[in-house]
């Protein structure tokens, strides 16, 4: 490692979230290590290296993001709803004797900074009834539908809210959410 690498790395690290996080998620991957050793004592000689080997990529791969842990709360119910709404459609358009699919896939410009906020709604996509995420690209995602006569918008754009609140990111305009929802 050059030495303005190393220098970064140090000024990185000295910022309070940062410190924070590290010392977060040391403990869980201590307590992760003492589980996988039943508490072996004789194996802390490699465990102590490895779990701080392990804090310090685990900062670099995924950085520290503010999340609003009470609005996390509150997305859990909506998960289970879309989850199980999800299954029922499915089932449904399965069952269906005429089997009611139009298949096609489908634009929607994300307005989620790049990073963990679009990864989760990329994932989360899915749980919209009769949606599956195709591909993330330039702040776009495509997703393919079962039936393009459903209207995904609404149930996206409320999606992408509730992550814009659980991140702390500013919240969009009526006018830039009907911007967005064109499809």
């Amino acid at each position: 490692m050059t030495k303005n690498v190393l220098t970064e790395l140090v000024y990185v690290l000295m910022k309070k979230d940062i410190q924070l996080s590290i010392v977060i998620r040391g403990v869980v991957f201590l307590f992760a290590w003492l589980i996988l050793t039943n508490g072996d004592l004789l194996s802390w000689w490699i465990g102590l290296p490895a779990v701080m080997l392990t804090t310090m990529i685990s900062i670099i791969l995924l950085p520290p993001t503010h999340l609003v842990f009470l609005r996390v709360i509150w997305f859990v119910p909506l998960f289970f709803i879309y989850s199980f709404k999800g299954a029922l459609d499915v089932a449904w358009r399965v069952f269906h004797p005429h089997l009611p699919i139009s298949p096609s896939l489908i634009k929607y410009p994300l307005s989620l900074p790049p990073g963990v906020a679009q990864v989760l709604m990329t994932n989360l996509v899915s749980l919209v009834p009769g949606t599956l995420t195709a591909q993330l690209e330039h702040n776009v995602l495509t997703i393919h539908v079962l039936d393009i006569q459903n209207n995904f918008n609404t149930q996206l754009i409320e999606i992408e809210q509730h992550l814009e609140k659980i991140f702390a990111l500013p919240q969009k305009t009526d006018d830039e959410v009907k911007n967005n929802a064109t499809i």
